[in-house]
């Protein structure tokens, strides 16, 4: 059940869907198919781009921050619109969108090796992010019941992470083979397929992605939209604070993980297996989501976002490469049990109607705190080598030990409310 509090509007009151006992398996199974092959396209992509752009585009380390910070641009000034407007025309349009647009941005990436034109290319990668993430996790809420809510999120980020698994796999090869063709081909190769894959998956939602029924009847209500600050609860405002705060890292892992450990001796194929050692304990966040089912959502959580957090500021204390892969394993272990629950319970704390609105803040705030994290890395990088990596794990502790107080007293009353 959701929780209800004074800010939530009175005329749009956040309460379950009635009607929905079962998840709609079919709609379930599209979305977590598309889901796989885009993130396999950009789990090819991700490990090889920063020494790409070093190696054979020339660019500094704060250039390459920057171009990294193109795409938290384009998804951080469009989440939330683009979240809103799935609220208002449906999510299926939006996340065929995203998927095209993702789909072309990342063919780009094969037409130059100026540095600079990938700021842009970027810039619409997140564009095309930010139309598929808060739409997708919203329709996923639609199809789902409260009672079977986290599972619905846990098949979806097993078949993500299955894609990351599989991308940097099939990536090793992929850039093998093209570099028998010449320097360029074995990253052009990687990038075309990131391409190829995404326009196949964009092909196959225009033909068989449905709404369901009440998200239509729900959309034609003459409903007043609430302003943005109607919406933002102290729990809301907890979620986005969190994923600001955790989501640092991401920026700086994007921007700094790789050249890393390549200033550490690790090959590229190495290099590689470190997000395939993170992805393959996330095959298995659907049992994940089925303990965030029937036991504490707060606390599953919380307890693998903190195992996260550790496990960052470990990693900029270390040169042991045997022992980077152990902790990604834990890592990756950590946020299968941690993501279905945290998407679950911030689905429960929303008002329905305007899902896609909270969710496309939530975005927001991720995506501001990637970009700030991808331009002060390559900075910080410079100073202090791999310790910038342990300073945004200390970050994301803080923003554990801020939040906590406020969304307990949320899981309570939820739990509550479900309870009665």
């Amino acid at each position: 059940m959701t929780t209800l509090t004074p800010q939530t509007p009175q005329n749009d009151p956040a309460t379950p869907v009635a009607g929905i006992e079962r998840t709609d398996r079919r709609q379930l199974a599209v979305v977590c198919a598309a889901s796989f092959v885009v993130w396999m396209g950009f789990g090819a992509i991700l490990p090889y781009l920063p020494v790409f752009l070093r190696e054979e585009a020339h660019a500094s380390m704060w250039l390459i921050g920057v171009v990294a910070a193109g795409y938290s641009v384009g998804t951080f000034l469009l989440a939330s619109p683009l979240g809103r407007l799935s609220d208002i025309i449906g999510r299926k349009p939006v996340i065929v969108f995203g998927v095209v647009v993702y789909a072309v941005s990342t063919f780009l990436f094969v037409v130059t090796t100026t540095a600079e034109w990938f700021i842009v290319f970027r810039f619409l990668e997140g564009v095309g992010a930010a139309a598929v993430t808060p739409a997708g996790q919203a329709l996923l809420a639609d199809i789902s019941p409260e009672k079977e809510r986290s599972r619905a999120f846990g098949w979806l980020v097993s078949a993500q992470f299955g894609g990351l698994v599989f991308g940097p796999a099939l990536a090793v090869p992929l850039f093998s083979i093209g570099e028998q063709g010449g320097g360029l081909w074995g990253y052009h190769a990687i990038f075309l397929f990131g391409s190829f894959v995404s326009a196949l998956a964009a092909i196959a939602l225009v033909f068989t992605l449905r709404e369901p029924e009440h998200v239509r009847r729900r959309r034609s209500e003459a409903i007043v939209r609430p302003p943005i600050r109607q919406l933002l609860t102290p729990a809301i405002v907890a979620f986005i604070v969190l994923a600001f705060t955790t989501e640092f890292a991401f920026g700086t892992y994007e921007v700094v993980w790789s050249i890393y450990l390549r200033g550490l001796g690790a090959p590229m194929s190495y290099i590689g297996f470190t997000w395939v050692a993170f992805s393959v304990p996330m095959l298995f966040a659907f049992l994940g989501g089925r303990l965030a089912d029937r036991y504490n959502r707060f606390l599953l959580m919380f307890s693998g976002y903190a195992i996260s957090s550790l496990a960052w500021v470990y990693y900029g204390m270390t040169s042991n490469l045997t022992m980077f892969i152990i902790v990604n394993v834990i890592e990756g272990v950590a946020v299968a049990w941690s993501f279905p629950a945290k998407q679950a319970f911030l689905t429960q704390v929303s008002p329905p109607r305007w899902l896609g609105t909270v969710t496309g803040m939530e975005n927001t705030s991720m995506q501001l705190a990637i970009l700030i994290g991808s331009l002060t890395a390559p900075l910080l990088y410079d100073a202090i080598g791999g310790l910038v990596i342990s300073i945004s794990g200390a970050l994301s502790l803080i923003g554990i030990v801020a939040t906590a107080p406020v969304l307990q007293r949320a899981w309570r009353a939820a739990s509550a409310t479900a309870d009665a």
